[in-house]
């Protein structure tokens, strides 16, 4: 398990949420603060985009600054999705297809 730098609560109860929800689009993209893009990334963004019906919304980021939040985000995500679909494939992760 991830040991993030920041204060992280976790749970050993896992949350549920009910009622509709409209489905977003959403991006991860490696950051760098220079606007030609030439210098290495510094952040993880994870961009969420409403969908037409929530007009008006502007995108929402998360910013990831460090491996170990990143690892944390990836750590939940995992544990949420073994709860809701628990014969599902386990993900075999492939970091050396990332350009």
């Amino acid at each position: 398990m991830v040991k993030p730098r920041a204060n992280v609560e976790r749970s050993d109860r896992v949350e549920r949420a009910s009622g509709p929800i409209l489905e977003p689009q959403f991006q991860i993209a490696a950051w760098t603060p220079d606007p030609s893009g030439k210098s290495p990334p510094e952040q993880v963004h994870f961009v969420i985009h409403w969908p037409v019906g929530m007009t008006g919304l502007p995108p929402m980021a998360i910013r990831f600054s460090s491996p170990d939040t990143l690892g944390v985000f990836i750590e939940e995500l995992d544990r949420y999705r073994k709860y809701v679909w628990p014969g599902a494939e386990p993900v075999k992760l492939d970091a050396e297809n990332i350009k």
